[in-house]
């Protein structure tokens, strides 16, 4: 009677499957915080550098603006001799602002 019980039982452990492993696998590493914070920190710097470009770019479209528009006004005024001396100083004051928005302060910024 326990003949036939011990094949049967024999048989159902042979078609089990088992997941047991042989060789242990090894557990997964933890993730390496320095190397996170480094790249967070990379992903930081060149969006500030982008954003930097950008509003370096905003600055000198605005500064042209800024030296056309007194330049107009400095001929106007002299031209039509409404102030001339007004009218000499902003081409003078267009000149040094033009001198100093697209040379100097570009090499400043790029050092």
């Amino acid at each position: 009677m326990i003949a036939p019980l011990l094949s049967l039982f024999a048989s159902l452990l042979v078609l089990a499957p088992l997941n047991v492993p042989t060789v242990p696998t090894a557990a997964p590493a933890p993730p390496d915080f320095a190397a996170t914070l480094q790249q967070l920190a990379s992903e930081f710097t060149s969006g500030a550098t982008q954003l930097l470009v950008a509003i370096d770019g905003a600055v000198i479209n605005v500064t042209r603006v800024a030296y056309i528009t007194v330049l107009i006004l400095g001929v106007f005024l002299y031209f039509t001799r409404l102030n001339r001396r007004l009218g000499k100083d902003l081409i003078a004051g267009e000149i040094i602002l033009a001198i100093l928005s697209e040379y100097v302060f570009p090499v400043l910024v790029a050092t």
